[in-house]
């Protein structure tokens, strides 16, 4: 006796998506101006908060004397409900973490640890 029964589709790939995709432009955008590669006058008081833009500021005026700036290549980014992205960048070979929160299409929240 044989069963016979309907072929099935095999199951749908996904893409493979780096990490960078997962980041919100607004992170993004503030990441590239705490290390260099981008104005911090370009950050919109709209799009990010006072803190934010007196974080990255202050950081490129320590950016300057000690910490490594340049091309920042994210390693990894996890979201969490809320808003929240925190991760891993890479910048002149050296590793450091930030946390972000987002509220209303704005940034209101980040660091660079």
């Amino acid at each position: 006796m044989r069963i016979i029964t309907p072929r099935t589709a095999p199951p749908a790939r996904r893409a493979p998506t780096s990490e960078a995709a997962a980041v919100s432009p607004l992170v993004r955008g503030a990441l590239d101006a705490a290390f260099g590669v981008r104005e911090a006058a370009t950050l919109t008081s709209k799009l990010y908060a006072l803190g934010v833009r007196n974080h990255i500021n202050a950081r490129r005026r320590l950016a300057a004397a000690a910490t490594a700036h340049g091309p920042v290549r994210i390693v990894s980014c996890h979201a969490r409900e809320g808003g929240e992205f925190f991760g891993t960048v890479d910048a002149g070979g050296r590793r450091f973490g930030y946390a972000a929160r987002v509220r209303d299409g704005a940034l209101v929240s980040f660091k660079v640890l």
